[in-house]
């Protein structure tokens, strides 16, 4: 899934452009000289941010470059809680930053075929590194798992150069054998909580 933006330079004040039908930005940090005002289409913005939060890296492309960013914050509407305004912290690429990337379960069909559920107790992760090695998503595989088994953010095996900012003893998920009257239910529940 490709995670490019693009922005548009902003010469208007933030309440003007909204007006226009845009999402306005600032882009900062070291990947870039200086700070950039921009805007964004509204249907990107709020299509981008469906699989994207504050923590996310995210890849914007501003006067024909693409930078490497994290979003560091974005503002909503009081009202109708739309995003009104959108902060990327542009990384120079090797220098760490510190991110949340959510967590993808795999190898969940094997545990229903063995009467099994998967309770998903975290949905994502804080690591830090390279903006360049980080990983957009973490997939975990849980196939092998038993009945009463569980992992924790310790046992998930990062990439190279990647450090775990989450603390090791928190559990993300754990398995128990389905009782009677436990449909799937109650898995499908936690799927779409870990996918959000």
């Amino acid at each position: 899934m490709s995670n490019l933006i693009v922005a548009a330079n902003r010469q208007e004040s933030g309440r003007k452009t909204r007006k226009q039908g845009y999402i306005p930005g600032v882009i900062y940090g070291p990947g870039v000289e200086h700070n950039l005002d921009v805007q964004f289409d509204r249907k990107i913005i709020h299509r981008f941010l469906k699989n994207h939060s504050t923590g996310s890296k995210a890849k914007v492309k501003a006067n024909d470059r693409e930078l490497l960013c994290v979003i560091k914050d974005i503002q909503y509407g009081l009202v109708n809680k739309d995003p009104i305004h959108i902060d990327f912290y542009a990384s120079s690429g090797d220098s760490s930053v510190k991110v949340t990337v959510p967590l993808k379960f795999t190898g969940k069909e094997k545990l229903a075929a063995g009467n099994l559920v998967l309770n998903i107790l975290q949905d994502g992760m804080e690591i830090q590194g390279a903006l360049k090695d980080l990983p957009e998503v973490v997939e975990i595989d849980v196939s092998g798992m038993t009945d009463g088994s569980e992992i924790t953010m310790g046992d998930i095996i990062l990439p190279e150069g990647v450090k775990l900012l989450s603390r090791e003893d928190v559990v993300v998920a754990n398995v128990i054998e389905a009782k009677a009257g436990v449909s799937s239910e109650s898995e499908a529940d936690s799927e779409s909580t870990a996918e959000v």
